[in-house]
C-alpha cells in the first residue's frame, strides 16, 4: 500500500491518495474480504456505501454544485436536523423536501435522471458487463434539456501532446477504452503528455480529463478532434470555467469560479475563448464519443480498422462506426 499524504512535499494532484496493489488474481470471494478484513484493522472503513448513504452524497453533492449549501434554506434545514439527531432516512427526506421545492416539482426522485446510484463505465473486456468509475448525473438538468438548449454541440479535446489522432486511438483501445488523466497515466504506467502536465500536477488539473464546449463538426467544417457527447455535462465531478484554468482545483478555486448551468455553457459554445471542461480521472470514449474528425479520407480509414479489430464495428449506443468517424 502506498499513501502520498496532504503534504506540500507531494504534487496537490496526488495529495491524499491511498493506493493498495494485489499481487496475482483474487478469485476466491474469502481471500477478498480477509483483504478488507485487514483494512479495518488498520482504520480505513472497507463497508460499501449503503443506498441511504449513496442518495444521502448525492442530494449533498448537489447543492454544493450549485452553491445551494451556503444558503439560508440550507443551513437552516441541517441545524434543525443536527439539532434533533435526525436519522439517514429523515435527513434524506428533509434534502428531498428542499430540492422539490427548489425546482418547483413535487417529488424530485421522479425526476428522469434522478439516480443515487449512478452508472459504472464501460467493462472493456466484456461490453455487456459494467466496471471502472462509477458517475452520478446531475438533476436538475436533464439529457432532454441538454438536446434542447445545446442541440449540434460537444465537448471538444484536441490532441496536444505531439501524437495525432489515430495513435491515441489505438492507445485508448488496447488498453482500457478510457480517456485518462496525467495521474491516471502515471498510476497505470503511461508516459504522461498533454500541454501542462507539470503546472497539472500543482494545481490539481492533473487529476482530470480536458475538454471544451463546442460545435460540432459538419459539412467537412470543424477542427479534427474527439467531440464527446454533451450528457458528460451532467457528470456531478464536471467542472466548466469560462477561462483555462490548468484545470486549477486548489482551496476554494471550484467554488467561486465553477460555471453550472446551460446559459454559461451556450455561451462558452461560441467559442473565441480558453475555456475548459473538465472530468476526474476518465471518460469512456466507448460510451461517450459523438464525432471522431480525422484530418483525411485515408486517416478515417485506419481509425475505423483500429475499431473493427478489437470487434467494434457498433458502439453500445448503436451507432456504426462509420457514422461516428468522419
Amino acid at each position: 500500500m502506498d499513501y502520498r499524504p496532504w503534504d506540500s512535499a507531494n504534487p496537490y494532484a496526488v495529495q491524499g491518495q491511498v493506493e493498495i496493489r494485489v499481487v496475482g488474481k483474487i478469485t476466491d470471494p474469502d481471500k477478498f474480504e480477509a483483504i478488507l478484513d485487514r483494512l479495518e484493522e488498520i482504520g480505513v472503513n472497507s463497508v460499501p456505501a449503503s443506498a441511504a448513504d449513496a442518495e444521502s452524497m448525492y442530494l449533498s453533492k448537489a447543492a454544493y454544485l450549485l452553491k445551494k449549501d451556503t444558503s439560508p434554506a440550507w443551513k437552516k434545514m441541517m441545524r434543525e436536523l443536527d439539532s434533533s439527531n435526525a436519522t439517514k432516512t429523515e435527513r434524506i427526506q428533509a434534502m428531498r423536501k428542499f430540492w422539490a421545492d427548489e425546482l418547483g416539482v413535487d417529488d424530485v426522485t421522479k425526476i428522469p435522471g434522478y439516480d443515487p446510484v449512478g452508472n459504472y463505465e464501460l467493462g472493456f473486456k466484456d461490453p455487456a458487463r459494467r466496471a471502472g468509475y462509477r458517475h452520478q448525473m446531475r438533476f436538475d438538468i436533464t439529457d432532454d434539456m441538454l438536446s434542447r438548449e445545446l442541440d449540434g454541440y460537444g465537448l471538444y479535446h484536441n490532441v496536444t501532446d505531439g501524437g495525432d489522432i489515430e495513435e491515441l486511438v489505438k492507445t485508448v483501445l488496447e488498453n482500457n477504452g478510457n480517456m485518462v488523466s496525467t495521474v491516471e497515466k502515471i498510476r497505470i504506467g503511461v508516459k504522461p503528455g498533454g500541454m501542462s502536465p507539470v503546472s497539472d500536477m500543482r494545481t490539481g488539473g492533473a487529476t482530470y480529463f480536458f475538454t471544451r464546449v463546442r460545435k460540432l463538426p459538419s459539412g467537412g467544417r470543424g477542427s479534427s478532434g474527439l467531440y464527446f457527447k454533451k450528457r458528460l455535462l451532467r457528470r456531478m465531478d464536471a467542472i466548466t470555467y469560462d477561462h483555462d484554468a490548468f484545470g486549477k482545483v486548489i482551496d476554494d478555486y471550484v467554488r467561486k469560479k465553477r460555471l453550472t448551468s446551460l446559459q454559461d455553457y451556450k455561451r462558452l459554445a461560441s467559442g473565441g475563448r480558453s475555456d475548459e471542461t473538465i472530468f476526474k480521472y476518465t471518460v469512456s470514449l466507448l460510451d461517450e464519443i459523438e464525432v471522431i474528425k480525422t484530418s483525411n479520407a485515408a486517416q478515417r480509414a485506419r481509425i475505423i480498422e483500429l475499431f473493427k479489430k478489437k470487434g467494434f464495428s457498433k458502439l453500445p449506443d448503436g451507432r456504426r462506426i462509420e457514422e461516428v468517424v468522419i
